[in-house]
């Protein structure tokens, strides 16, 4: 289960996610540069790309396995959990490519520079039931896609891959997004400001509370509910137009919706958690993220590095809490 979001703030938008398995996968925080060749299982070889940053697991050493990327032109991808309900096929369908569920990210960000231009290529891709490895066999998946401007959802059903505006710039798991978006219109009543008394205008009601306005949000760490939650948290955010302000606020925004030990157990009697959050800066590629254990936000200036390189850059996610203690 994870939440991810597109965080627009004036003029600077951050694409966030947060990670929520109930095992940790051993991700680091992964940059393909631009001439790393990128080898898809369809013969397909792309030697020159745009540079990309995001976690990722390298079981190969070659092929990157991101959960979530971005690239240099602002465009970002993350996959989330989309048990019981994603479809895969097992035969390209005729005027299309065939890509792997674990492909989809590294394939699209070497291709696109916005939302139009992900909408078009999607057109022309079948996802098929294709496995990494024994060890990894595919998972199911859906996709939110955004540039700095816009979202969209992406979900493989029966017919094929369903791409949905996301006005709410908020995707979770199942169900379905249409389904999420209906829920979430349930609660339009659902207000930050200072309540107003509708229910019997006509009493001098007391106001006891603060907040009173956000009374009946949802707050379990169900998909639905967090759905729901982040979209009322992010649609109703605050911050200064900079970069500080925006950044700090979108991991806040994340944090309503963070799993914390012993609040989902799953059926195999493991505990799910928020084990990452990242969110990415889709101007200037700052990458930043923290962990489970150690809250404290870290950085990547991305750009700094030689993103002309031809091999990839991994760097270890430190899971020791790190405490700023006052001399």
């Amino acid at each position: 289960m994870c939440t991810s979001i597109l965080y627009k703030n004036g003029s600077i938008s951050y694409f966030g996610r947060n990670l929520d398995l109930q095992y940790a996968m051993g991700t680091k925080v992964t940059v393909a540069p631009r001439n790393m060749p990128l080898k898809f299982r369809n013969g397909e070889v792309i030697e020159n790309h745009p540079a990309m940053v995001g976690m990722s697991i390298t079981p190969d050493e070659e092929f990157p396995l991101f959960f979530e990327a971005f690239n240099e032109y602002g465009v970002g991808i993350a996959q989330l959990h989309f048990q019981n309900m994603a479809v895969y096929q097992k035969e390209v369908k005729e005027g299309t490519i065939g890509l792997a569920s674990f492909e989809m990210i590294a394939y699209l960000l070497s291709k696109c520079r916005s939302v139009a231009e992900l909408k078009e290529e999607l057109k022309h891709i079948t996802v098929l039931d294709t496995a990494f490895s024994e060890q990894y066999p595919p998972a199911p998946l859906h996709w939110m896609m955004a540039d700095k401007e816009q979202s969209i959802v992406v979900e493989p059903l029966e017919d094929g891959l369903s791409v949905h505006d996301n006005i709410v710039n908020v995707m979770t798991n199942c169900p379905e997004y249409p389904a999420q978006y209906f829920n979430f219109c349930n609660y339009m009543g659902v207000t930050g400001k200072y309540p107003t008394n509708r229910i019997a205008p006509q009493l001098d009601l007391a106001c006891y509370s603060t907040a009173m306005g956000s009374f009946g949000l949802p707050g379990g760490v169900d998909s639905a509910s967090r759905f729901v939650r982040a979209g009322f948290t992010l649609n109703n955010a605050i911050a200064k137009e900079t970069d500080e302000d925006t950044l700090t606020q979108c991991f806040h925004i994340m944090q309503s919706v963070a799993q914390s030990n012993g609040t989902n157990q799953t059926e195999d009697k493991l505990y799910e958690i928020t084990q990452y959050t990242v969110a990415c800066n889709l101007g200037t590629m700052d990458f930043y993220w923290t962990t489970y254990n150690n809250n404290q936000i870290n950085g990547l200036h991305t750009r700094k590095l030689d993103l002309d390189a031809n091999t990839l850059y991994e760097f270890e996610v430190s899971e020791k809490q790190a405490v700023h203690f006052v001399k």
